[in-house]
């Protein structure tokens, strides 16, 4: 872990994660576009980079505290659990906030008058935030790095002494091999490590880029556009935009916790394809659930269930291709969050784009409708190939004798 970069990206997000929800310091309602749009840039980068700091970190050490693929699943389980817990925090004070009678909100759809709702919400999840960042900073305390000999190599042991030192010189001699022994191990083990740039050359790295990329996608856009599909297509009272994703963290939050035991008698593959299954169902039920219907709540269990599956076997597979290469786990981290960003910021401004109407109208209702279905749905369908491709080469291919083979070209 990176003890400069943690709390750099915590710092990064306490600062500029509640002004994007504030209007513009000097901006009036004559201010341009642009000018805000200058103002509001610059936040978002640094939020990102603050954001993508602190995720990176976190994630690069789960492969640093094992290397059993069990207890990695264990530990993406628990972590997105809480992750899930912590959303599940956010909502309910959405839904305080924006239904409380004594609330500043109002009224059946979201307007401007609701902001300061959501610059309350923003500033109470910045604060509970800062709280539990400095527990892990200032009570939490890692463990130094030692060097462990290999099993059976151990010289300085006290039976090993007391026999070397009763052989006198041919004691001494003894000693003096295993050390070189021990050295020339250690050397060997470290000249077979991976660099970040011989990741490039690997097949599967490729392939994990391409499924975690996808299972992000599915993941990030059904979150934003749950909300438009609620209030523009479903023509719901604004309080479910907090309701009904509550559900669905409420059943991700289910699914987490189940996955540590299934993951023990099935394969990462399989849970992967039984998430996607989910997410698929959710997709074919959102084409038929009819306005003001609560069957959504029944599509947003099924979501809330795959979409936790998914995100977890994904980091858990991200997690196995590191397996040992742990000295370059954050960059492989990285890379991933880098394909993240990049596929999520395009899908947005293209979805955007192609939207038909640009205010609440009839076209919104079957565009967010078409969202939340064929275009997640769709990508679904891309990451279950992109699995299967990945699980074949796998057994034919695998990462132990490319990482050999790229040493020795090396």
């Amino acid at each position: 872990m990176n003890n400069f970069q943690l709390p750099l990206g915590t710092i990064c997000v306490t600062l500029t994660f509640p002004l994007l929800y504030m209007h513009c310091i000097g901006c009036s309602q004559t201010t341009a576009e642009y000018a805000q749009f200058v103002y509001y840039a610059p936040l978002v980068v640094i939020f990102q980079f603050g954001w993508a700091s602190t995720q990176i970190n976190h994630l690069a050490l789960i492969p640093d505290l094992t290397n059993n693929d069990g207890d990695k699943v264990t530990l993406n389980a628990f972590r997105y659990a809480f992750t899930v817990f912590s959303s599940i925090l956010v909502y309910g004070i959405a839904w305080l906030v924006l239904d409380l009678p004594g609330s500043t909100s109002n009224g059946h759809e979201l307007s401007p008058i609701d902001a300061p709702s959501f610059r309350n919400l923003v500033l109470s999840v910045v604060g509970i935030g800062i709280v539990f960042s400095g527990i892990f900073h200032f009570v939490l305390k890692e463990p130094p790095r030692t060097a462990h000999a290999s099993p059976g190599l151990t010289v300085n042991g006290p039976d090993e002494t007391e026999t070397l030192l009763s052989h006198g010189d041919q004691g001494l001699s003894e000693k003096t091999t295993l050390l070189r022994k021990q050295t020339s191990d250690t050397v060997t083990s470290t000249s077979n490590m991976l660099h970040w740039y011989q990741w490039f050359k690997k097949l599967p790295f490729y392939q994990m880029a391409m499924l975690y990329m996808c299972t992000r996608l599915v993941v990030n856009l059904s979150q934003v556009y749950l909300p438009m599909f609620l209030t523009d297509t479903l023509k719901m009272h604004k309080k479910f935009i907090a309701i009904v994703p509550l559900i669905a963290y409420l059943s991700s939050f289910l699914a987490a916790l189940l996955v540590r035991p299934i993951s023990k008698i099935v394969r990462q593959e399989v849970m992967y394809f039984w998430g996607a299954a989910f997410v698929v169902s959710s997709c074919v039920w959102g084409n038929f659930i009819p306005e003001q219907s609560m069957q959504i709540f029944g599509q947003a269990i099924l979501l809330g269930f795959g979409n936790s599956i998914i995100l977890i076997m994904s980091l858990s597979m991200t997690a196995r291709l590191i397996g040992k290469e742990t000295a370059t786990g954050a960059f492989v981290y990285g890379a991933m969050s880098l394909t993240d960003k990049i596929s999520n910021g395009i899908a947005v401004v293209v979805i955007q784009n192609l939207n038909p109407c640009k205010c609440n109208c009839p076209l919104c209702a079957i565009y967010f409708r078409t969202v939340m279905t064929y275009v997640i749905g769709g990508i679904m369908l891309v990451a279950v190939v992109t699995l299967f491709i990945t699980a074949i080469t796998r057994k034919n291919e695998p990462l132990d004798d490319g990482r050999r083979a790229g040493t020795a070209e090396a």
